[in-house]
């Protein structure tokens, strides 16, 4: 079997020019890209622009990582998200791409309901229909969505195959939830995986800190899974040194699992 995709995230370079990050990428052979459209949608860096540096420095994007969305929200509120979410649509089938990260929302775990559920499934429905060749991938990120079994509830309730977890182990790991109890429920529903690390209760880089996860990757992969990972650095250290040496170990822990 061939060793699964591992992709170099430019969310751990939103501060800098994210042209010239993507040359610094090439230049040190991460060139299997996660693209944060935060520079295109915060910033305003032309599409036309970073496509001519993808092609000029040989780069491949094979995945979108999306603004904040809410798709716990009711009309009219929830046409905001619809509307954010076409544009980014529209961006990521400029660049030939159809994985986009998503979030669940910013609903607080208090205020989870079996209306805000229902809400939520409805509108994912919605997304789906709405968008039939694109992978959406919706993170656990805070609130409600840190709870696994909220998570593997509505994906089996939505029941679509451009609906999937980006599972985040670490995200879980952060708010004392067991990423490898989370990975045991929600193995059947990821589409995609973010890769870095955890030490004294703050991110590091992937393959050191405080949290093994070996034992999740075992679980995943032995699951079926075929899917890609993306590697984030979010730490206060030089966040190109970090990415770069996470790359590398995830690139090399999965080929051990393979």
């Amino acid at each position: 079997m061939k060793a699964p995709r591992v992709l170099a995230s430019t969310t751990s370079h939103k501060a800098e020019p994210l042209l010239q990050t993507l040359e610094v990428f090439a230049r040190l052979g991460l060139c299997d890209i996660d693209l944060n459209l935060h520079h295109i949608l915060e910033v305003g860096v032309p599409i036309d622009a970073i496509q001519q540096e993808v092609a000029a420095r040989d780069l491949h994007i094979w995945g979108l990582a999306g603004g904040w969305c809410d798709f716990f929200e009711e009309p009219p509120n929830i046409d905001a998200t619809f509307q954010s979410v076409d544009r980014q649509v529209r961006i990521a089938e400029a660049f030939g791409v159809t994985l986009l990260r998503l979030f669940f929302g910013r609903l607080k775990l208090e205020h989870y309901s079996d209306a805000r559920r229902d809400a939520l499934c409805a509108n994912l429905l919605r997304l789906s229909d709405r968008h039939p060749r694109m992978r959406f991938n919706f993170e656990n990120h805070d609130g409600a969505s840190l709870r696994p079994e909220i998570c593997a509830d509505v994906l089996q309730r939505v029941h679509r195959p451009n609906i999937r977890m980006n599972f985040d182990p670490i995200n879980f790991e952060k708010y004392a939830v067991s990423s490898l109890d989370a990975i045991r429920l929600l193995a059947p529903y990821v589409g995609h995986v973010h890769l870095k690390g955890l030490e004294d209760g703050e991110f590091c880089e992937f393959g050191v800190g405080d949290v093994d996860l070996a034992p999740v990757l075992d679980v995943l992969l032995a699951s079926g899974y075929a899917g890609s990972f993306s590697v984030e650095y979010e730490g206060p250290f030089d966040k190109t040194l970090r990415l770069f040496e996470s790359v590398k170990r995830a690139r090399h822990a999965l080929a051990i699992f393979n």
